[in-house]
């Protein structure tokens, strides 16, 4: 094999990586937040729950196959959350608070929802990012 098949290979698994349960750093504003990728239904349906603790810099993001109107809830989660929901640019649609162990659907205004992030309760304001804001490093 060429070599330039070999790293075509090599960043095609890589990107796969990054897409299916890897992690990314995303950028929104002057801020990072290193984000745990949810793709697979799987992920996405199994989310934050059961987790104690989530670090201070860290979240989840999840990717959507295409725009959608999105639905979370917080069963089995513990950890009070903000949540995010962006378009398919990137921009910050809505953000909302979870309240633990909330059953509660939260649904987004929009119907163009491409990728939402769950983070600490809080995180979005106190670092004063709010709705219009884009995000950088988003998977594709």
């Amino acid at each position: 094999m060429k070599k330039t098949s070999l790293l075509t290979l090599a960043l095609a698994l890589i990107a796969a990586t990054c897409l299916a349960g890897g992690e990314t750093t995303l950028k929104i504003g002057e801020e990072k937040l290193l984000v745990e990728v949810a793709v697979t239904p799987g992920e996405q349906a199994q989310g934050l729950m059961n987790r104690d603790f989530l670090p201070a810099e860290r979240g989840m993001l999840f990717v959507f196959p295409r725009p959608k109107k999105a639905s979370f809830w917080m069963r089995n989660t513990s950890l009070p959350l903000d949540l995010a929901f962006l378009d398919s640019e990137g921009f910050i649609l809505e953000i909302h608070p979870l309240v633990p162990f909330e059953e509660t659907p939260v649904d987004s205004k929009s119907e163009k929802v491409a990728y939402a992030i769950e983070t600490n309760r809080d995180w979005f304001a106190s670092r004063g990012l709010k709705p219009g804001l884009k995000v950088q490093g988003l998977p594709r």
